[in-house]
């Protein structure tokens, strides 16, 4: 199976240009993030007409988070089980494709440091690492992936200079992305691509596509189950140069099915 993992950035903007990525590139599952848009807003007959189905959990305006499936979808979770909110961010959507456990993740990004949005994101990350432990008592494939806004190691940034003291690219973030590994998951990327140097992220300003000043910061965390199956992973960055894109890319990672 293909699954891929793509932080739209507003879905009514990239309906057509998701759906034709989709199709061009013979995904069977795909995680978006960024969608901005409440439930009843998001497109399904678009994607419903190319034999998708979908499962949303939608936010006005901001955040958001979905995933499409040619086949069928079992709803695991809504929301960081342990993570107490008395109105929980659209961020966190796990569900069951075939035998695989897969979600759609979208981490705060947590800038400014020293800030209540700082504080968030740790307290999400701690919540998010501790499900994760969980769901391997489970020893079936698990496939975690999303806008995570967390730069795993100076080679993924552009200039480690610029990073140190950003939300996304500080240590402590770091040590906490790192714990995944010490829990036994994979970051599936560099599984298959051990010293490429590639992003999935270039902001919109400061010539930042042009200049190729870009931030590997969407991920694919796989549970051992999981990347015993890897076939490949790998990062789209095509999208970006293309008419009003996302200021993400697409990455995908295909697994071996299930027998």
């Amino acid at each position: 199976m293909k699954f891929a993992s793509w932080n739209i950035n507003s879905i009514k903007m990239r309906e057509a240009t998701l759906s034709n990525w989709i199709i061009n590139n013979d995904i069977d599952a795909i995680a978006i993030q960024e969608i901005k848009c409440e439930n009843e807003n998001f497109p399904f007959e678009s994607f419903e007409k190319i034999g998708f189905n979908c499962e949303v959990l939608g936010q006005k305006s901001y955040n958001g988070v979905a995933i499409l499936s040619k086949y069928p979808i079992n709803v695991r979770e809504t929301k960081l089980p342990n993570l107490n909110e008395e109105s929980p961010q659209s961020r966190y959507l796990e569900v069951e494709i075939n035998d695989f456990i897969f979600s759609s993740i979208y981490l705060p990004n947590g800038n400014p440091l020293n800030s209540d949005k700082y504080d968030y994101k740790i307290k999400w990350l701690n919540s998010f690492i501790s499900h994760a432990k969980n769901l391997l008592k489970l020893e079936i494939p698990i496939i975690l992936c999303g806008d995570y806004n967390v730069i795993p190691e100076d080679m993924d940034c552009w200039d480690p200079q610029v990073w140190k003291s950003d939300a996304l690219g500080i240590d402590q973030v770091r040590d906490l992305f790192r714990s995944f590994k010490n829990d036994g998951y994979y970051d599936a990327f560099r599984s298959k691509n051990v010293n490429d140097v590639k992003w999935t992220f270039w902001d919109y300003q400061n010539g930042s596509w042009s200049k190729d000043h870009g931030i590997r910061i969407d991920h694919f965390i796989l549970s051992p189950n999981a990347v015993d199956k890897l076939i490949d992973c790998d990062i789209d960055k095509e999208p970006r140069g293309k008419n009003k894109p996302s200021d993400h890319v697409p990455i995908w990672c295909e697994l071996e099915t299930i027998e």
